[in-house]
């Protein structure tokens, strides 16, 4: 517990649980949950009673969250996804207070501004890919924003093109819709949810959830209930959200006294979010979410060759297989192994002449190892990694793993990004019994 009297809060620094005390009779109290100082936008909700300036501090995001768009920009074309796993877009053109998109006021901090066409694309990733090569279970998902419009469209990847993708807009019935596309022009699946009121700040929320097949749209004005629909048809097994399109939000094509659009905080998830993790985003209100530690991974490098025997060792050497080392934002290779499993006489498992399997750290994997043209780390999931791998080097690859041979190091055949050079650039690698040091998740 602290008290302090301050006449400048941007030149303060403060942890914990503080009281602050402006002039005689007015305090502010509030839990620090990891907001800025020194010149960044302090976002705090605030609530009076006598005497008293009370504020609760930002939420953390539920997990899952793979798209995170603050939209506080005021320049420039890219805008930051805040959610650590880069997938930051492009503004169609500059922002400014008077360009298009514009940036304006927003719910929390600033917010854009899109008419007459403008918007941002996100470019395809991994991280926001919610259909096939996914599994089933890996492609629900959770859209969420605060929204000031007249009509039009918020965001989507709905192509015209092949048909897939999904796309979610403010319809001209006045309520908020999701489509979702099936590869089949005359097939889309269209949901509508509550009503909005046109040209107010709003709250929407949109679960696409494969489990149960249902699709639930929310609503709610400021300081407003919650509300909620789970409106028919059940998602079809047709139905696929991922276009391979990038991208948009915002995209209105009207103008400022038609499809108008003002959007912040927009959000993707990569799983179904639950009414009361929903309710959460809602009640923080226009203290909006706390921006995360940005997430890192496990990385390895090549540490030697064997020219005798043909092969080399890949290990550790510096990484942190607990928490990660690398911010997952960064583009690097990803380590793959081909590790069949034929009878116990094959060239794989034999261990090869010249090759010291006695270091119980540095055993013989009995598989190839290859490294992939880099690539940020954010995939949603191992499997993911893996497809990746298998789009390089074939059906039978998958992401190499801490415990290949026993665990920190092991030696194979085949080669990295610098071979024979070591040490080599860093390498993605998996590790199966700690989460908290992959990019990505383990299903």
């Amino acid at each position: 517990m602290s008290n302090t009297t301050v006449d400048n809060l941007q030149h303060i620094t403060v942890t914990g649980v503080f009281h602050i005390t402006f002039g005689t009779n007015v305090r502010l109290l509030w839990r620090l949950r990891g907001f800025k100082v020194m010149g960044v936008v302090l976002m705090l909700a605030f609530v009076f009673a006598p005497g008293y300036l009370f504020a609760q501090g930002c939420v953390q995001p539920p997990p899952g969250l793979v798209g995170w768009w603050p939209l506080d920009e005021t320049s420039g074309t890219t805008v930051l996804d805040r959610s650590g796993l880069g997938n930051n877009g492009t503004a169609t053109g500059p922002i400014g207070p008077g360009s298009n998109p514009k940036s304006v006021a927003g719910f929390v901090g600033n917010g854009l501004n899109f008419f007459s066409g403008s918007g941002m694309h996100v470019p395809p990733s991994p991280s926001l890919n919610f259909g096939p090569p996914a599994v089933p279970q890996n492609m629900s998902f959770t859209i969420d924003a605060w929204i000031k419009v007249h009509g039009g469209p918020i965001l989507g990847n709905l192509s015209l093109r092949n048909q897939l993708g999904y796309a979610v807009a403010f319809a001209d019935n006045g309520m908020l819709r999701l489509e979702m596309g099936t590869g089949s022009s005359t097939n889309t699946k269209t949901w509508f949810g509550p009503a909005i009121t046109p040209n107010t700040w709003t709250f929407i929320a949109v679960v696409v959830d494969r489990s149960t097949q249902k699709v639930t749209l929310y609503t709610a004005p400021v300081g407003g209930p919650l509300a909620a629909t789970s409106p028919p048809p059940l998602i079809p097994n047709s139905a696929n959200a991922y276009s391979g399109s990038a991208l948009l939000i915002g995209g209105c094509s009207g103008d400022t006294n038609g499809c108008d659009t003002v959007l912040d905080e927009v959000e993707v998830f990569n799983r179904a979010l639950t009414q009361v993790e929903v309710q959460s985003i809602l009640t923080a209100g226009s203290a909006g979410k706390c921006i995360p530690a940005q997430k890192k991974g496990m990385t390895w490098i090549h540490t030697a060759s064997n020219a005798v025997a043909g092969t080399i060792t890949v290990g550790c050497s510096g990484c942190d297989p607990y928490l990660g080392d690398t911010v997952c934002t960064q583009q690097l290779p990803l380590l793959c192994i081909y590790k069949p499993t034929p009878p116990p006489t094959s060239p794989f498992q034999v261990v090869p002449p010249g090759v010291n399997n006695s270091n119980q750290y540095n055993l013989w994997s009995g598989g190839v190892v290859a490294t992939t043209p880099p690539h940020v780390g954010t995939f949603a999931h191992s499997t993911d990694a893996t497809a990746y791998c298998q789009a390089q080097f074939g059906p039978s690859w998958r992401v190499a793993e801490f415990h290949e041979g026993w665990a920190w190091n092991f030696q194979a055949y085949g080669g990295t990004v610098s071979a024979p050079a070591v040490p080599s650039t860093r390498f993605w690698v998996h590790i199966n019994d700690q989460p908290a040091a992959n990019c990505w998740q383990t299903p």
